[in-house]
């Protein structure tokens, strides 16, 4: 079981209510919790989640209003495609997903990782735009250049190899 720790905007889009968040609490999956914000990109919403321990990103672009409560469906899909793309063995990912098999709704709780994950969605707005907006950009690209970026936070190392560390730590 992993928390999704979501943004008022989230919240406000997935329309969910204070009533209905569960208890905020640490999780022992592989790679610990998730956030969850969302941004505005050549007038489409796109939503970006943020890992909490390794600082790993992904985004959903293009989502809809009609279709908000995907969204939640939609995070382990996204994911497992991710650490598809970051080439991480079959057993790892398999471990990682069956944590995502139930996901709970959380606000946040930290302005230091919300600190982080602005600095993250700006990155992806500046590179999205650098190449030439949402219909033309590789997002693959975008989202694997973004999670080799040494962070601070991490020692300056970058958020894949922390995560690939902890998955090797996991599974042996």
């Amino acid at each position: 079981m992993i928390q999704l720790r979501c943004t008022k905007k989230v919240q406000d889009f997935i329309g969910i209510k204070k009533d209905n968040f569960c208890e905020i609490s640490e999780s022992e999956s592989i790679l610990g919790n998730w956030m969850a914000n969302i941004f505005i990109q050549d007038r489409r919403k796109v939503i970006c989640f943020m890992n909490e321990r390794t600082l790993l990103s992904f985004v959903l672009t293009g989502v809809k209003k009609t279709k908000a409560k995907n969204v939640l469906e939609s995070f382990p899909v996204g994911l497992e495609q991710l650490l598809n793309f970051e080439g991480v063995d079959t057993n790892s990912i398999e471990l990682v997903i069956q944590d995502c098999c139930n996901i709970e709704i959380t606000p946040t709780n930290s302005r230091k990782l919300l600190g982080n994950m602005n600095d993250l969605i700006y990155l992806y707005q500046s590179l999205i735009t650098a190449e030439g907006g949402l219909t033309n950009c590789d997002m693959t690209s975008i989202i694997m250049n973004i999670n080799r970026t040494p962070q601070r936070v991490l020692d300056w190392e970058n958020s894949i190899t922390v995560a690939k560390a902890l998955l090797k730590c996991a599974t042996q």
